[in-house]
Formats: structure tokens, C-alpha cells, sequence
């Protein structure tokens, strides 16, 4: 209004800002012609609606919802018509009609430029609107993204195209020991460790994954992957790095086995499934023999496998797992078997225990199993054949008692069938099976696996327990869950943040990458009725108040601006009074 009332001033026109209903809520203008229209309450407080004043151009345009110019006699009223007056409503970002910008004056010196001006000046605060409305949701996203990126368990490292830093999160800068104040903003080189895993992205264009990396300066090892950041048009703006830490070893002694923590009580679901499945699994613990865990990535294959390692005779002897997929091809065999000192280069001084090793006397999870490469099967349906290992560098093989328990996600007899996996390896693994089925054929445990997780994830955040609604519980049910119980774990985690302090877990805060089939169905079933009997409801309120926009809309429980917008989207016409040829208002 300012900056309009600057171009204005002295020429005998004055700038007018009223609300939605015509009412005048600030007017700048000259001394004297602020007392000339102050006669005719063009004034703060004065109300410039149709109804009040008759044509107008305020009234007029809130009306007829667009810019209106109102010259001289135009005016309904005769005490009006010294004015000639330029309006133009102003709507916010949802297209509801906030108020009207007006410009007024005397009409021996009307423009025809004016309403232009005022049309132009309410662009620009609608404009201004906008951009608040985009500066207040990208805020709410950056912070949603950063709770997210400092709940993250693993490190996270984002670039720009020219290998500054953009992003570093605590759990990364942890990992390499720098200042993420510091490093923020500056070249990636500075992290020594993890340039070598975001630079080749950025040259050679080419992702990674589960690449091990040796922090130098703490003497142990990582993994991370790292892939390219592009825009929608497909730009490279950046890149991105995740790592992971190894569980760490002391020197000189063997690393401390996976601990055992989750028993068949963890275990949670009533369905005939996993009811039947965990009897089965009760009696392949009480037995020596080697179990086959199949299922679906995130379906809890190594829940399984420790809690029929604590039910077995060995529950108080070492429990180590080891993922064959996350581990490079050359690094596996160290990894499972150990070395000697001076076997390779990089060798630790006094060499290294395998995990076949460390597990003596318990129990050794191989995960991903059908990821590993047929020369590893050869040496390891060596050791589960004769009980000893031989360590790369060695010539002289240790005898270990070990109880094997592998998984995968992979169908490992159409595997060997394919000549990628050893027919004989499978045999001797596939002893005792145990398939844990998808969530979508169990859907009976959704809710109390939602229950359980939301408990474990609150406790995590040292938060209380917190309430779940039932319509959050169905919801959870409509989904098809591809990723499993981890898949629903994040879901879980993510409406809990999204829902805050002392707050309940509602439908409205589950997000799905895709709208639920059932729901969907649903929607699309009753979008054309719920059209229909929106239209009827508006003819009959309208029928029954004498076609009075303000009872109407009263009735409806709506405002009158939104009732003018579904007037015109449903082709409801207002019949014409046949006393002043304007709908009653």
C-alpha cells in the first residue's frame, strides 16, 4: 500500500484496503481527500459492500470476484458518484478471497491506468503470500530432514558438484572424529577417510556399495556406499555417502561375539504362522544340526537365527553373525577363516582370528548367504564337512565346533540350479528350513508388532509410552509392506517424530510410498456420489433460504466465499431480485 500510495500521492487519489466483506480496514490518502470521502464513510470502519452502498467498486469486485472499475454515475448511489474508484480482490494461496485493494478519487481526474496499478499491487502481495506460504514449508522440511538425518544410525556425508560439503550429520562426523561446524562448507579432502568414497562418484559417475574403508587414524574398518545426487531433470548436483561401522576389535585379542539379546519371546505375532513357526523353530534349537533361515528382506531372519541360538545347549557360548553380502570378494575369506602375519599386504601384525574361530563353541550366523562366491563355497562346505579351518597364510588347520546357521533372501535350490550356488553347500545346509512368511500373509500381527516396535522406538527416544489409535492400526493393515517388519519399523519411527511431544499416533501421520490398494479402491468408489450429493446439498440449502447466499451458506457451515466458488464449479445459477437485478446477499 505504501509503495502504491508513493505513485499517487498529490494526484487526489487514495489507497484502500478492506476484508473480505467490504469493510475498510486502512485508507492513505491527502488531508484533503481524506476529509472529502470521510463524508461519504469511505473511511476506516466504513463498509463498501453491495448490500450497503449498492455498485461499487469494492463491492462489486468482492462480488463478481475480479478487478472492477466504477466511473462518476456508475455508482448506485447518488452521494458516490464524485468517485471514480479502481478494486481488485486479493486471495490467498487456497484461492479464498482475503480482502479487496482499492484506489479512489475524484473522477475529473480519472485514469485509465488506474486499475491496472491496483491490479498490479494486488498481484504482488498475492505473490508475497505465496512466497511466505513456500519460505514456511521448505522450513518445516528442512527441519522434518534434519530429525531425521541426526536419528539416523549410520554416518551420512552429502557434497556439492564441486566436492564441498552441503551435509554432514552427528553419527558421520562421529565416525571420523572432525567438527561438522567446521568441515561444513568446505572441501571433502579435509575428510580423508571418506573422500576416497565420494570423489570417484563425482568423476567417474559410478555408485558403490558396501565398500570397506580403513580409518587410518582409529585402526578400524567401515562401509559405506555412495551414489549420485541429481536434480529432476537429471543434473548432477552433488553427491552422497552413508557409512556403517564395524564392530570394533581390540588388538591383539579376539573381537567380543554378537550378543545374544533376543529370545523367542521377542518373537511377536499370534497368527497360525508364526505360532507353527516358532514351535518348529523351538525344536531345531534343542538339535546340533545346521539351519536353512529363509524370507523376505526384513522379515526378521536374524531375530530367528539368536533366538534359536539362546534356546539351544549353546546359549552361553558366543553368538557371531556375519553378513556374506556386505563384505567385498577379497575380503571374505579373511573375514570367515582368518590369516596369518605377512600373508598379504595390509596383514595385522600377529594376524587374525576368522569368525568360524571366534565362534568356537557357538553358534556362527552367515546372512545373505547366497550372495557368496562359489570359491567360498568350496571352502566352506570344507569346514562344515571336516569341523577345521585353515587360515590364508597357514599350513596348519584348527579344529572348531561350530553350529551353522545361514539365510537368505535368494531361492537357493533355483540358485544352484543356475550353477550360482553349490548344489552339495545347499544340501548340507538345507538340514533343518525354516521360512518366515511376508507381513502381507501374516496381516493378523501387524497391530501387535505396531504396538511392540512404537514401545521400542519410544523407549529409544526416552519417550513414554505413547497412545495408537485404532484407525492408525487398520491403516497399517491396508498396506502391502514389501520391505517387511523393517519396512514398518521406519514407518513407525517416522510418524512418532512426525507426531511430537505427548501426542498420539493417528492415521494421518502414516505415509506410504503409494496410496493403500483397499483405500484407494475406496476413494475412487465414492468420489463421483460425494460430488452428486454435494451439489444437491447446495441446491437445497440454497431452495430452502429463498436463495439468500448468507443463510445458505450459514446452513452449509461454510463461508460465503466458498460457497460463490462451488456455485460456480457445480453451474448454479442465482435468480436475478427483480428490484435492484442483484442476488440477495
Amino acid at each position: 500500500m505504501d509503495n502504491l500510495y508513493a505513485f499517487v500521492r498529490g494526484s487526489g487519489f487514495q489507497v484502500i484496503l478492506t476484508d473480505e466483506a467490504g469493510v475498510l480496514l486502512e485508507v492513505l490518502g491527502d488531508k484533503d481527500v481524506l476529509e472529502k470521502t470521510q463524508r461519504v464513510q469511505l473511511c476506516q470502519g466504513g463498509d463498501w459492500s453491495e448490500p450497503i452502498k449498492g455498485t461499487n467498486a469494492i463491492g462489486t469486485a468482492i462480488v463478481e470476484r475480479r478487478p472492477v472499475q466504477v466511473y462518476a454515475w456508475e455508482h448506485y448511489c447518488q452521494a458516490n458518484q464524485f468517485l471514480t474508484c479502481s478494486a481488485c480482490p486479493i486471495f490467498d494461496t487456497d484461492g479464498e478471497m482475503l480482502g479487496v485493494l482499492d484506489m479512489s478519487g475524484d473522477y475529473h481526474v480519472a485514469n485509465p491506468h488506474t486499475l491496472g496499478m491496483v491490479v498490479a499491487a494486488a498481484n504482488a502481495i498475492e505473490n508475497h503470500l505465496r512466497l511466505q506460504k513456500a519460505t514456511h514449508q521448505l522450513y518445516n522440511a528442512y527441519r522434518y530432514s534434519n530429525i531425521l538425518l541426526e536419528h539416523m544410525s549410520d554416518g551420512l556425508i552429502s557434497v556439492d558438484t564441486r566436492g564441498l560439503v552441503t551435509e554432514i550429520n552427528a553419527k558421520g562426523a562421529g565416525i571420523f572424529g572432525v567438527d561438522r561446524n567446521l568441515v561444513r562448507g568446505r572441501h571433502v579432502s579435509l575428510i580423508r577417510n571418506a573422500a576416497s568414497m565420494i570423489l570417484p562418484v563425482l568423476k567417474e559417475g559410478m555408485h558403490c556399495e558396501n565398500r570397506e574403508i580403513v580409518i587410518e587414524n582409529k585402526g578400524r574398518s567401515i562401509s559405506g556406499s555412495s551414489a549420485m545426487l541429481r536434480d529432476e531433470e537429471g543434473g548432477v548436483i552433488g553427491a552422497v555417502a552413508v557409512f556403517r561401522e564395524h564392530q570394533r576389535q581390540a588388538a591383539g585379542h579376539f573381537p567380543a561375539a554378537h550378543a545374544n539379546s533376543y529370545t523367542f519371546d521377542d518373537v511377536v505375532g499370534t497368527s497360525p504362522a508364526i505360532v507353527a513357526l516358532k514351535e518348529w523353530a523351538r525344536m531345531a534349537a534343542a538339535s546340533p544340526f545346521t539351519v536353512l533361515i529363509s524370507g523376505e528382506t526384513g522379515t526378521g531372519k536374524e531375530l530367528f537365527a539368536q533366538a534359536i541360538h539362546s534356546a539351544s545347549p549353546r546359549h552361553n557360548r558366543p553368538f557371531v553373525a556375519i553378513n556374506c553380502a556386505a563384505l567385498p570378494e577379497n575380503l571374505i575369506e579373511s573375514e570367515l577363516f582368518g590369516y596369518e602375519e605377512g600373508s598379504f599386504t595390509g596383514a595385522r601384525r600377529g594376524g587374525q582370528a576368522g569368525k568360524f574361530q571366534i565362534a568356537d563353541g557357538g553358534t556362527i550366523f552367515l546372512d545373505e548367504i547366497g550372495d557368496m562366491s562359489l570359491a567360498v563355497q568350496m571352502r566352506l562346505l570344507r569346514v562344515i564337512q571336516e569341523r577345521k579351518v585353515l587360515r590364508i597364510g597357514s599350513a596348519r588347520e584348527s579344529d572348531v565346533d561350530v553350529r551353522i546357521i545361514a539365510a537368505t533372501h535368494k531361492d537357493l535350490r533355483a540358485a544352484a540350479e543356475r550353477g550360482d550356488f553349490r548344489f552339495d553347500l545347499y544340501y548340507r545346509l538345507n538340514v533343518l528350513e525354516i521360512r518366515i512368511p511376508p507381513l502381507r500373509e501374516r496381516t493378523e500381527d501387524i497391530p501387535p508388532l505396531v504396538m511392540h516396535l512404537a514401545e521400542r522406538i519410544a523407549s529409544r527416544f526416552n519417550r513414554k509410552s505413547i497412545p495408537i489409535s485404532a484407525e492408525f492400526l487398520d491403516k497399517a493393515k491396508l498396506y502391502h509392506w514389501p520391505g517387511n517388519v523393517r519396512e514398518l519399523e521406519n514407518a513407525i519411527e517416522r510418524a512418532i517424530i512426525r507426531a511430537g511431544d505427548n501426542c498420539s499416533l493417528t492415521a494421518d501421520l502414516f505415509d506410504f510410498p503409494g496410496k493403500p490398494l483397499a483405500l484407494a479402491a475406496t476413494i475412487m468408489a465414492d468420489a463421483l456420489p460425494l460430488k452428486d450429493t454435494e451439489r444437491q446439498s447446495i441446491a437445497q440449502a440454497l431452495q430452502s433460504s429463498n436463495w439468500n447466499v448468507r443463510q445458505t451458506a450459514r446452513k452449509l457451515g461454510i463461508g460465503r466465499n466458498t460457497l460463490y466458488r462451488k456455485l460456480k464449479k457445480y453451474g448454479i445459477a442465482i435468480p436475478r431480485s427483480p428490484l435492484n437485478s442483484s442476488p440477495t446477499r
